[in-house]
């Protein structure tokens, strides 16, 4: 996937390579680090002052080890009300078709008295997802994990958002990952594995984003936002005229190697992070227009988007997988769950396994 993936859609249709390279090369399954897909989040602010320790309230928000025929990578997931599902990103777990080919998960939960890791037999990938190569009809980038026995009864449950009045409300995103600062967007400096939070606000429905990269998004299936640094240079969304400056220092986006992380509006889980893109994206040359983009790089910095699946327009379909209504996407073979303070496949032991990929033009 991400560069490996873009070679070959360059052997085909360029339209379609051009429409999925604007999402991949700064979204959420995407490049630099492909074999990490969990989520990052890059500061207004100093990322070190937004460190999540176990026990202050985020730890239903896990770290994923997915184990696939592509290999292994890691993604955020969020833990449900009923204390056995994840709720995650349908493109953690398929190709760029939509067509799953995860062969095995961990979820593994940090917490207080160490991390426990518990295995997934059963995958529920959203019906409607087809994969980022979907550029005629993109929705459905949801799915979740049915773990093999109850989290720990340390670890929050969340429930989902069900309004449809995200637009201008404050959200907290929550997620492992690289970080950084919005001047030069994420950098190793801030590795992979340390769970951050910040805030947010969601500037339009994601369909917006038709008009900045030739991908059609269904309706109501994205919030969208920008990363603001106060200034209205930078001010991606100000340029489609909807301006807003931004939160200060809490002001966060994601990254390259974001996935399934949660964006909570009050409490409730009303967005799955899905992926990121900028005005004017060149995908040869990995650039965006400046302004609004700070320093004229896809690299999550100020003036660039970031979006998410709009949860409450998959409500029903949670509510049924939780239910027991919806067969199984796939069914592992179950072994014992795993406990334990490190985990094989999980997101914070898969960056020093891989090798980075670098980009040649």
């Amino acid at each position: 996937m991400g560069f490996d993936f873009l070679q070959k859609a360059l052997k085909g249709s360029r339209k379609v390579a051009i429409a999925q390279a604007a999402i991949l090369a700064l979204g959420a399954l995407t490049a630099l680090e492909i074999n990490n897909r969990a989520e990052a989040l890059v500061f207004a602010g100093n990322p070190n002052d937004n460190i999540v320790k176990p026990g202050t309230g985020y730890d239903g928000v896990v770290g994923l080890g997915i184990n696939t025929n592509q290999g292994v990578f890691g993604c955020s997931g969020t833990l449900l009300s009923t204390g056995l599902h994840i709720l995650t990103a349908a493109h953690c777990l398929t190709d760029e078709f939509g067509a799953n080919i995860t062969n095995a998960a961990t979820v593994s939960f940090e917490l207080t008295t160490g991390t426990f890791a518990i295995n997934v037999p059963k995958i529920f990938i959203h019906p409607e997802w087809g994969g980022f190569a979907d550029i005629e009809s993109f929705s459905a980038d949801i799915a979740i994990l049915e773990l093999a026995s109850i989290a720990p009864e340390a670890a929050q449950r969340y429930d989902i958002y069900r309004n449809t009045d995200e637009i201008g409300q404050v959200s907290v995103k929550v997620g492992y990952g690289y970080s950084g600062q919005g001047n030069v967007g994420f950098t190793e400096d801030f590795p992979f594995g340390t769970k951050r939070l910040g805030q947010n606000k969601y500037d339009a429905v994601g369909e917006i984003l038709s008009s900045v990269i030739p991908v059609n998004i269904l309706p109501g299936t994205l919030l969208a936002y920008d990363f603001d640094n106060g200034q209205p240079e930078n001010d991606a969304f100000g340029v489609l005229g909807i301006p807003n400056l931004g939160l200060g220092l809490q002001e966060v986006i994601t990254a390259p190697g974001d996935s399934g992380g949660p964006t909570f509006i009050k409490g409730l889980i009303a967005g799955v992070t899905s992926g990121a893109t900028c005005l004017g994206f060149d995908f040869i040359n990995f650039k965006c227009s400046s302004p609004p983009d700070v320093d004229n790089v896809g690299n999550s910095s100020f003036g660039e988007f970031g979006f998410d699946t709009r949860v409450s327009t998959y409500a029903s379909y949670v509510d049924d997988v939780l239910a027991g209504k919806v067969t199984p996407t796939k069914q592992i073979p179950e072994p014992n769950t795993i406990f334990g303070t490190v985990f094989a496949l999980g997101a914070f032991g898969i960056s020093s396994r891989f090798k980075k990929k670098t980009i040649s033009m």
